[in-house]
């Protein structure tokens, strides 16, 4: 019997890249689904794109989503493909129809052509309007309590798999990237974090003296090839107890101990930070995220320091950028 791929909506993106390379590794057949297929980005994270099969697609387009399932025999979906957190915020008619309903569409996409697990990558924003006073750590019981419009159509992926899942009887196994992603993609859509450790980077990599706005206090941040092996090792444990994870790197940073481990890499960089507007309204003091279930049921710990992540970040650039 042939064996069933996995597929993988944006598949060549920030997570997604990283995504369908470990996947290869571990000798499953995934099948790339996006609206933009970034080769350049594959090639920088190791993947050779004429060796995965890959469908140029739109999640809007769910008898496209069916036809992909079918012609491709997808035996489950890691769904990656979202506009995020600041582009919501600017455009939220067009980030609400993407994250929603594109969601929806894969959900009964799923649904009709009964494939038996979908993984969704969620974000922490959901919870972040549950801060309380005194509370010590976030666990995944905490609830939902969206404080941004990106917050919200997060949360309602979750409510909206769950319920799926419930009533069509296939999995909905659901993990939260806490903090801030970040890692090497094309500059569009990025948020103001991510674009401000990749200007640094890319301002050593040059030589180049950079001011780079910094609007943020102590945050958690979580590098996109940490996110991507939480990712896999979700989607392809044989069995679940429980379907909801928290995803992160166990710890707090500012933007002066990213620019320390910055110049540990380059000695000779020349970039300061100043002190910008938050482009998002959330709190700005965050107790950390309890990481316990995701390191016992699925055996995660994040690999990648942020001196390790910096390294990784700037070889990764030097390829896609020809630095």
């Amino acid at each position: 019997m042939a064996q069933k791929s996995i597929l993988v909506t944006g598949g060549t993106g920030l997570v997604g890249a990283y995504v369908v390379g470990m996947l290869q590794q571990r000798g499953e057949r995934p099948v790339i689904f996006d609206v933009a297929v970034n080769e350049r980005l594959l090639r920088a994270v190791g993947v050779d794109p004429a060796s995965v099969e890959t469908v140029r697609g739109d999640i809007l387009d769910m008898p496209q989503l069916v036809s992909a399932i079918r012609d491709y025999d997808v035996g489950q979906v890691i769904h990656l493909a979202a506009f995020l957190g600041e582009e919501v915020q600017r455009r939220p008619y067009t980030g609400v129809r993407l994250n929603l309903m594109g969601t929806v569409n894969v959900l009964e996409a799923v649904r009709l052509e009964n494939v038996p697990r979908i993984t969704f990558p969620s974000s922490g924003t959901v919870y972040l309007g549950s801060f309380a006073e005194g509370l010590k750590s976030i666990d995944e019981t905490i609830p939902i309590n969206p404080p941004s419009v990106y917050a919200a159509t997060k949360g309602g992926c979750e409510f909206l798999g769950n319920a799926y899942a419930k009533m069509y009887g296939f999995e909905f196994v659901c993990i939260r990237y806490v903090g801030g992603l970040y890692g090497p993609s094309p500059t569009t859509m990025k948020a103001t974090r991510e674009q401000a450790i990749q200007d640094m980077i890319r301002a050593a990599l040059k030589r180049e003296d950079a001011t780079v706005n910094w609007p943020y206090g102590p945050t958690e941040v979580l590098y996109g090839k940490d996110a991507a092996t939480a990712t896999v090792l979700a989607a392809l444990k044989p069995e679940h107890k429980d379907r909801l994870f928290h995803i992160g790197c166990a710890g707090m940073v500012t933007g002066d101990d990213i620019l320390a481990a910055l110049k540990q890499e380059f000695p000779e960089s020349r970039v300061t930070l100043k002190k910008g507007s938050d482009p998002m309204a959330y709190p700005a003091n965050r107790p950390l995220t309890d990481l316990s279930r995701a390191s016992e049921q699925l055996g995660f710990e994040a690999e990648y320091t942020l001196d390790k992540a910096l390294a990784d970040y700037a070889e990764t650039m030097r390829k896609l950028e020809g630095l």
